[in-house]
């Protein structure tokens, strides 16, 4: 192969490689409608640099599934976000695991709670707008690592009904940052982190109110 051609199969690939970031940066689980559909709480972060839209269907009614949703937050001082331990772990150095049960005294949240997402409760989501069984809201501006600067960023946890016993779940977040110049490594790093962070939540949602096990009965690991 020629040096020509093998620079435009190399650029080629690259491209490749940036369009699949790029999309499971952004969306997983949705179709183009799905991605372009308003979800509640689109109107916070009005003019975002970067959105993320995922989504699973749960083989449960949305009743079924809130009471899962609504005790979310850090685990061991709520019910976890239902991604896998080690990965708690890795990103946070907890032990706590999230939780495997409906824990009756986390199902009430209201508009201005503080949720928190961290061991010392210095980062945290506030409610900005809550509907049992449809959709919980989720705002932030404290969750900044380096090198991002501010952030100022909205969370939707979104249920819609499929029938009578499945449910259409979403996640979808906007964001704005600075520098402005964070946008590639927003991209590159936080994007792909996201939808693996994304999917894992997804899942551990899903089979927690199908009420899933293993073989031997027991639950399967958060």
């Amino acid at each position: 192969m020629s040096k020509g051609l093998k620079a435009v199969a190399g650029l080629g690939a690259l491209v490749g490689a940036w369009s699949l970031v790029h999309r499971v940066g952004h969306r997983s689980g949705v179709s183009d409608e799905e991605a372009r559909r308003p979800l509640p709480g689109d109107e916070l972060v009005g003019d975002p640099q970067w959105q993320t839209t995922r989504a699973v269907t749960v083989g449960a009614p949305p009743a079924a599934v809130w009471p899962w949703i609504v005790q979310m937050g850090f685990p061991g001082i709520r019910a976890g976000w239902y991604t896998p331990y080690w990965l708690d772990y890795l990103v946070w150095r907890t032990g706590a695991r999230s939780a495997e049960e409906i824990i009756p005294e986390l199902q009430e949240l209201k508009v201005g709670d503080e949720v928190p997402d961290s061991t010392d409760g210095a980062v945290f989501w506030t409610v900005a707008a809550i509907e049992p069984d449809r959709h919980l809201v989720l705002r932030t501006t404290r969750h900044v690592i380096p090198p991002i600067r501010t952030v100022d960023s909205s969370w939707a946890v979104v249920l819609r009904p499929l029938g009578e016993d499945r449910t259409r779940l979403y996640l979808r977040a906007r964001a704005v940052y600075t520098p402005r110049w964070i946008l590639p490594f927003v991209e590159v790093v936080l994007g792909p982190a996201d939808w693996f962070n994304a999917a894992s939540m997804l899942a551990g949602i899903r089979r927690r109110a199908e009420g899933r096990h293993d073989a031997a009965g027991w639950p399967i690991g958060g």
